[in-house]
């Protein structure tokens, strides 16, 4: 490191300490509110960072309504952010309470990985009501490049409102460093509400349950505890502070934009972590840490960097240390749970359906037939669509046959499109000597999904239910995201275009029919692979994986290999989806392997019904003709109708709300399996009372 010929290295460092406190004091409060909410619920809230960045929104919204500019006088200017500040808070409050009541309540008591897969469904329709909120207002030019179907996304933005005059210059202290008021006020503010909560969780009654049920949630209950109470005072405190951190944020940045908050909420999970979960103030703390490190490694790095390197964080202290650096272990139980309280729903028999797998299979071959006798023109829609029913397989495989929730399953997908952009069409292609045979490429392509599957199987063993999704998460942002920081390699945002058609035994595969059966080939070769493992011995190892994992390593089943497996098998299938995309379209962008792709494969497994084969490609099937077909036809539709009429339809744009669809399929869909197995349990329990009582008679006898 150099430092300036008038900036001492230490005013340098001073000066990047500074700015990451001011950070951090973001990340400390919503790391205050995910440690309240984790400790009362014990599973993490997926929802949490979509929240806080809806709230943003209505801060920018608030600011501006009230007319807030600078220059006014200080009486109106602090009453109107403190009355914005308020409102943040209240709508914090009342959102998190509502994403307990539809997304935690209905599923207590049952399956543990439901509520889960609940919040990342409504975390996609809180990222699609920010969206549409942003882009509602026309008076900010967009954010980004206008493309057909797509719209203008704005970055909203405030004021400077609060003062920048620098206290350092004014006690004329000899320091080259800038720390003005503004920054001053926001540690300030966050410190006192972090205090608050403090005294709040010590002095009142409420708080001391709230610790209670964090401690142990049974015994809090017999001791009079209300539980349903005590959790939904927990989710208010946490939507409050999530509230004030997405107004300090607005405030301080002037221009907040995120494109999902489930990054965000990941950060705070880190910090929460860090400082032990049910420990607000050492969540405070390892806020604040986090937000110096990120400082520091902007400014060491770079900024796409610093993201990549807290999730490794995380990673690093969920596998390593769960209960954090200055927590006893309050961590989720570790030991097995029963298939009720593990799986995402009944666990459909993989072979149910014997006729309908075939029937699918070979409408897949005929279609091309199909398409050109009845001039439908889909042939590539239908092969994207062959390629998101392989995804839906092969975390079949994973979620289905051996219960392990994968939310980053993108990443292998993303490493076999790369893998192959690089050996085909980057530098790395151009130093070979030859090009490839198409088979090699995939070859490669697979090994390099295989070795990230061996590292999720790795902390499969160390960690379940939502740590391991959190971690899955992670992962899933980290490859993507390297993809892109490594642009000289990968071509960053822009992604790989023009790749060449794939090589197969000196044959180039250059027209969309063939393009087509290469991923038909791959489709019907994962197909029959699943109908055959779950027949098989590692099959029944993973259905007794799934049910209960005690039971199913007393019977002899070796869990860790299984485990492995699972993922390993998962992964090679994702990394094949990924080469057979690159191949078929001739491009890799970083935006077909983000969260959301992870999210609608996941939707495609739970609607068709997890461990179920044929139920996988029907749900695929839906999913992907949803997003592909149906959507794409009815904003065409309504495209002619806003050119003819105008009105109403100006304001319907379909295509914009993708988000919004799978997210609500994804959580209804849980919602209802929940439900029908609840009765399902209820009636079982009571035939078995029905058959209690009148089997008293007979034993008197």
């Amino acid at each position: 490191m150099s430092c300036g010929i008038d900036t001492s290295c230490a005013d340098l460092l001073l000066q990047i300490l500074v700015i990451g406190l001011s950070n951090g004091a973001v990340i400390a409060l919503n790391a205050i509110g995910v440690t309240l909410v984790y400790g009362a619920v014990r599973l993490i809230n997926f929802a949490y960072g979509d929240l806080f960045a809806l709230t943003t929104v209505v801060v920018v919204v608030m600011v501006r309504g009230l007319g807030l500019l600078p220059g006014m006088a200080a009486l109106p200017l602090f009453g109107g952010l403190a009355l914005a500040l308020v409102a943040s808070m209240g709508f914090g409050t009342a959102l998190n309470v509502a994403v307990e009541r539809v997304a935690f309540r209905p599923f207590r008591g049952g399956m543990r990985l439901a509520p889960l897969i609940a919040t990342v469904g409504l975390s996609f329709m809180l990222y699609e009501a920010a969206l549409v909120w942003r882009t509602s207002d026309k008076s900010i030019p967009g954010a980004h490049h206008s493309v057909p179907g797509v719209p203008e996304v704005p970055r909203l933005g405030v004021y400077d409102l609060l003062p920048n005059f620098d206290l350092v210059r004014a006690a004329g202290l000899p320091l080259h460093v800038v720390y003005t008021l503004k920054d001053l006020l926001v540690l300030l503010l966050a410190s006192g509400l972090a205090l608050l909560v403090g005294w709040f969780l010590r002095r009142t009654p409420a708080g001391r349950a709230l610790r209670a049920c964090a401690q142990d949630a049974e015994m809090s209950r017999l001791c009079g505890v209300d539980l349903n109470g005590t959790i939904r005072l927990a989710f208010a405190l946490g939507g409050a502070l999530s509230g004030a951190a997405a107004f300090i944020f607005t405030v301080y940045y002037t221009h907040p934009y995120t494109e999902y908050g489930v990054q965000s909420g990941l950060f705070a999970f880190t910090a929460a972590i860090l400082g032990g979960i049910g420990r607000p103030r050492g969540a405070f703390i390892s806020g604040l840490l986090l937000g110096v490190f990120a400082a520091f490694s902007d400014f060491f790095f770079a900024s796409q960097w610093t993201p990549v390197l807290l999730m490794l964080v995380l990673i690093a202290v969920l596998t390593i240390r769960p209960t954090g650096l200055l927590g006893e272990d309050q961590s989720e139980d570790r030991t097995a749970r029963p298939a009720a309280d593990e799986s995402v729903g009944e666990r459909r028999p993989s072979g149910a359906g014997g006729w309908l797998t075939p029937a699918l299979l070979l409408l897949a071959l005929a279609y091309p037939l199909l398409d050109a006798l009845l001039g439908l023109h889909y042939q590539l829609v239908a092969t994207h669509m062959l390629l998101f029913v392989l995804l839906a397989l092969g975390l079949n495989l994973v979620l289905g046959f051996a219960g392990l929730l994968d939310l980053g399953y993108a990443a292998c997908f993303a490493l076999g499109g790369y893998t192959v952009a690089m050996l085909t069409g980057g530098q790395l292609g151009a130093i070979l000597p030859t090009r490839l045979d198409f088979l090699v490429v995939l070859a490669v392509s697979t090994v390099v999904a295989t070795i990230f599957g061996v590292i999720n199987g790795a902390l499969a063993t160390r960690l379940r239910g939502d740590y391991l999704a959190i971690v899955t998460v992670a992962f899933g942002l980290i490859i993507p995201q390297v993809f892109v920081n490594l642009d000289q390699w990968t071509g960053g945002e822009r992604g790989a275009a023009a790749l060449p058609p794939p090589l197969l035994f000196g044959y180039s595969l250059r027209s969309p029919t063939e393009a087509y059966y290469v991923a038909c080939a791959g489709l019907l070769v994962v197909a029959l692979g699943s109908l055959r493992l779950a027949r098989s011995r590692i099959g029944r190892a993973w259905a007794a994986l799934s049910a209960d994992e005690v039971a199913a390593a007393s019977c002899g089943v070796d869990v860790t290999r299984a485990k492995h497996l699972a993922f390993v098998i998962g992964s090679v299938v994702a990394g094949a989806a990924g080469a057979l995309f690159a191949t078929s379209f001739s491009y890799v962008d970083p935006n077909q392997f983000d969260f959301r792709i992870s999210a609608m494969v996941l939707a495609m497994v739970v609607i068709g019904g997890a461990g179920s084969v044929p139920g996988a490609i029907l749900g695929a099937l839906l999913i992907a003709g949803l997003d592909q077909l149906l959507i794409p036809l009815l904003g065409a539709w309504l495209d002619g109708l806003r050119q003819e009429r105008g009105g109403v339809f100006a304001l319907l744009d379909i295509r914009a709300l993708n988000a919004l669809y799978f997210g609500l399929a994804l959580y209804l869909t849980v919602l209802l399996r929940a439900k029908r197995q609840a009765r399902s349990a209820g009636a079982r329990a009571g035939l078995g009372r029905w058959l209690g009582r009148t089997a008293e008679p007979r034993e008197a006898l």
